[in-house]
């Protein structure tokens, strides 16, 4: 049985993903903005799967917690085996050049809070000699189109951070996954 920390739980992507570890019977501490959300997900995979399941409502744009959230998934579940990343944002990218401030938002959601939390998971591991770290990024970051640049940027930049992240830890026995959907039928 595996501990298993998924931070953006609520999305489609991390939903069906949850399923399969939860089929396997793996414990899980579920994050996501709302609250609301991930009780309806913790009560449904309890009751359909018997499993341990913990909840916390986290935003990833509060960096000081990004520390505090994976000890206190450490310590609820006694051990973190692997940390899914699937939180994110798909902006309106005519919105979001009208506007910095929206624009360095999502750029923060999509890009900067992900190598945060990659970074702080990646001590986390490091600490224990082994690990998962797998992060869902997007094939949207491996060159910039008109129609979604800066999400593009985002995921580029995360795409690159995991690949050094992979490089650096590579004699180790923590594995570091990007995780790269092409288009996908989701909200």
């Amino acid at each position: 049985m595996r501990k298993i920390l998924v931070i953006g739980a609520a999305s489609a992507i991390a939903q069906e993903t949850i399923k399969l570890f939860a089929k396997d019977g793996d414990s899980m501490y579920l994050t996501d903005l709302k609250y609301s959300r991930l009780v309806a997900i913790s009560e449904d995979f309890q009751t359909r799967y018997n499993v341990n399941v913990f909840i916390k409502e986290f935003d990833v744009l509060d960096f000081d917690e990004h520390s505090n959230l994976i000890a206190d998934a450490a310590d609820k579940l006694g051990q973190i085996d692997i940390i899914l990343i699937a939180h994110g944002t798909l902006p309106d990218q005519h919105k979001m050049q009208d506007n910095y401030l929206d624009a360095i938002t999502e750029f923060n959601i999509n890009g900067l809070s992900v190598i945060s939390l990659s970074t702080v998971a990646s001590q986390y591991f490091e600490s224990r000699g082994k690990g998962t770290l797998a992060v869902i990024s997007s094939v949207a970051g491996d060159r910039g189109r008109q129609s979604n640049y800066l999400y593009g940027s985002a995921k580029g930049a995360v795409s690159l951070f995991l690949q050094g992240l992979r490089n650096r830890l590579s004699t180790s026995e923590i594995k570091v996954i990007t995780i790269k959907p092409g288009m996908v039928d989701t909200p």
